[in-house]
């Protein structure tokens, strides 16, 4: 069915309709404003009925006079091939690579394995600022791949030529559940400004609408709305109004991080939002804005899983966990007290309407036990200790007491220190001796000439080494050398079964000369985590890991400079590395921001980003504030946190990862052959024993090391009745 006022009414190309939005109008015989007397004769009800006619017909000029412009409608109803050749020229290729944006099955489709950029003209341009005009886009879309990095713009509204993109539109898996991606937007920065909190799962296709003022850029997107009062997402980066000529497309993989791929149909640009939607657009299926997320939380604890849906009312919610409903908890929100070790595992959510029923991604919950005298927790700091200029290093200046009061309150199992100052470093033994004294200190040999990093551990440090101090950039885009080094300190923690690696960083610091810190700093993370996932992990995946310090960059308030892409946080926390994002917080502000307590506390530079095995045994977290501390012990003074550095210490808390108990899974017994089979932890170490009678046992397998978390051992029928028995073999144990 062609729309009213298109130039044809079969399409094989986008439609257009002429730039004043008029629709052809009846005229009529007389002027619509004629004063006609009222009489009770045939002639007056005549004159009557005229009049009224004209007056219906005044209003439907008006009506037709006001409704909106129809700029471009796009079906992609091609052949499939390549779009520039198909569309016969309505689409041009402004930059890349011409013919691979293709259609295929009616769709487009773009990847960011390719280069092409494409755009179409839009009816009755150029929009410049001064016309104060209002364009609206929408189209559907379907990702077929998620995107890759931080996600790329794959929309935009444009000048002509290569140039003025605006009202850019993003695809990131930022912030998403897993499996899943978000959409961004942006008023022209080349990294969304803002992004929805909405997860897009896989194949699933959803309607965006975008809104632009010409006038002064603002920009704003909407997911599955059905009106304009819908929930909307608004950017927020500083815009220039650009002469909006066309709208594109676009394909692109830079610094690492693309837009995945996806099939975008039936686009439609007018100057109202109702035009923009499909036709019939009254009846929404339920979808998220947010997922559950996993957790972690002591056993006789408390925590509350939610989530946030939208979709035509009414809608009917319900938990499952395990995959079965959960009686009686029909509520966004899920509330679990008194945890025990059974209620450990995967929850989810269904949200259904009348339209359908989405189910939400799982959310682990993690029931951790508590700590014994044989298996402590363990407690990690990270501190930039703002040695960076000091030119008194001593325990006797303020500074360094102000330090030490802050970690004997703290009291840290292991502590991660930046901004040892280089020409005082030695001085560090006398800060243990004065401070923590009977602990162990390793300082890197790696330095920028002015500060280095270190480890100082309760437990013996058996290895430390300085990787990548000065390493070359260039393979990962940036023209330079690794400012300072990443510093690894191997730690022998009683009773782990494999030591545990703590690794230091402190990347490049911002604000000096942008755009080369941002890029130098995104440099740094990829070559972290290009070590830790092709060199560390290759050989050492058994062994726990964290990654602790000053990062300078917040990942909720990342550094928006237009000419990077490459975030180093979420580059730190990508698969290949498998770091896990913490966000510890002040209990008393519920803030995670840790610089500048000395002048405005405004970001967040300082992390713990543990492997999975600690990540799944946090217990606590805290960023740590003297001056609001309430019952502030006598000897800790509320001025400490500045006087000691400008970041804050930011400690985690975890529990014991090998000391859970585990289950034996059923035996499988033939008679060639007896399987034993039972859960497991990486890098743990295993006794299988057997009894024919209970009282006497036999050793199997003294000390088998687990792989993963299932371990199995098959060996002969034993002759008769025979008992197994597994356990875990003490630390030090032949």
């Amino acid at each position: 069915m062609s729309d009213v006022g298109s130039v044809c009414a079969t399409r094989s190309g986008p439609q257009f309709q002429q730039a004043s939005g008029r629709e052809p109008t009846a005229t009529a015989m007389e002027s619509p404003g004629t004063a006609v007397r009222w009489t009770s004769g045939r002639s007056g009800i005549r004159g009557w009925i005229f009049s009224l006619l004209a007056v219906c017909l005044l209003l439907q000029a008006a009506s037709n006079n006001a409704r909106a412009t129809i700029l471009l409608r796009e079906s992609f109803d091609y052949p499939d091939g390549p779009l520039v050749s198909a569309a016969g020229g309505a689409w041009l290729t402004h930059s890349g690579t011409t013919g691979q944006v293709r259609v295929v099955t009616g769709r487009a489709l773009l990847s960011q394995t390719n280069t092409e950029d494409v755009s179409v003209t839009v009816s009755g341009q150029p929009y410049p600022a001064s016309s104060n005009t209002i364009l609206y886009a929408g189209f559907s879309v379907r990702f077929i791949s998620l995107p890759t990095g931080n996600g790329e713009c794959f929309a935009h509204f444009k000048t002509t030529g290569t140039s003025g993109f605006t009202c850019r539109l993003f695809a990131t898996t930022n912030g998403a559940a897993p499996g899943c991606l978000r959409f961004g937007i942006s008023r022209s920065s080349s990294t969304a400004s803002t992004v929805a909190p909405f997860d897009l799962a896989l194949d699933t296709s959803c309607q965006i609408a975008l809104r632009y003022a010409v006038s002064n850029a603002a920009t704003t997107l909407w997911i599955n709305p059905t009106s304009e009062s819908d929930p909307s997402t608004s950017a927020i980066d500083a815009g220039t109004p650009v002469t909006v000529s066309t709208f594109a497309l676009r394909e692109s993989y830079a610094s690492l991080n693309g837009m995945g791929t996806l099939q975008l149909d039936d686009l439609s640009i007018a100057t109202t939002f109702p035009e923009v939607l499909p036709e019939g657009t009254a009846v929404r299926p339920p979808f998220f804005f947010s997922q559950p997320p996993s957790q972690v939380v002591l056993q006789g604890g408390s925590v509350q899983f939610q989530a946030s849906a939208g979709g035509d009312p009414p809608l009917f919610y319900q938990w499952q966990f395990q995959g079965i409903d959960i009686p009686s908890q029909t509520n966004l929100s899920l509330i679990l007290t008194n945890i025990t070790p059974n209620q450990a595992g995967l929850y989810t959510i269904s949200v259904s309407n009348r339209a359908g029923i989405i189910l939400s991604s799982p959310a682990e919950l993690v029931v951790n036990t508590p700590s014994s005298p044989e298996f402590p927790n363990l407690s990690i700091l990270s501190f930039n200790a703002n040695g960076n200029g000091a030119t008194d290093w001593s325990t006797n200046s303020p500074q360094i007491q102000a330090i030490g009061r802050l970690l004997n309150h703290l009291h840290p199992d292991i502590l991660a220190l930046n901004e040892i100052p280089n020409d005082q470093w030695w001085q560090m033994t006398n800060f243990v001796s004065a401070f923590l004294q009977g602990y162990y200190l390793a300082v890197s040999s790696g330095t920028d000439g002015y500060i280095r990093s270190g480890v100082i551990s309760r437990w013996p440090i058996s290895l430390s080494h300085s990787w990548l101090d000065n390493s070359d950039l260039t393979p990962f885009g940036y023209p330079g050398r690794f400012t300072r080094d990443l510093f690894q300190a191997q730690i022998a923690i009683t009773n782990f079964p494999q030591p545990l690696n703590v690794f230091v960083a402190h990347l490049k610091a911002t604000t000096t000369s942008p755009p080369d810190d941002a890029l130098k700093r995104g440099a740094e993370a990829a070559a972290i985590s290009n070590f830790l996932s092709t060199v560390y992990l290759k050989t050492n995946s058994l062994q726990p890991y964290i990654l602790c310090g000053d990062l300078n960059e917040d990942v909720s308030r990342p550094d928006t400079n237009r000419y990077t892409t490459a975030h180093p946080i979420q580059t730190l926390i990508s698969p290949p590395t498998g770091l896990q994002l913490t966000t510890p917080i002040n209990p008393l502000t519920s803030a995670e921001l840790t610089l500048s307590i000395r002048s405005r506390l405004n970001v967040r530079f300082d992390y713990l980003l543990p492997c999975p095995i600690l990540w799944s045994n946090i217990i606590d977290g805290q960023v740590f504030r003297s001056d609001i501390l309430t019952n502030r012990p006598p000897f800790l003074l509320g001025t400490d946190s500045a006087t000691a550095s400008d970041h804050l210490p930011v400690l985690m808390v975890f529990s014991h990862p090998f000391a859970h108990p585990f289950k034996l899974l059923p035996l499988n017994h033939t008679p060639t052959l007896t399987r034993l089979e039972w859960e497991s932890l990486p890098g743990q170490f295993y006794r299988v024993e057997s009894s024919p009678d209970l009282s006497q046992w036999n050793i199997l397998q003294g000390r088998l090391l687990s792989l993963g978390y299932r371990s199995v051992l098959e060996t002969n029928p034993p002759p008769g009745d025979t008992f197994f028995r597994v356990s875990t073999t003490p630390v030090g144990t032949p």
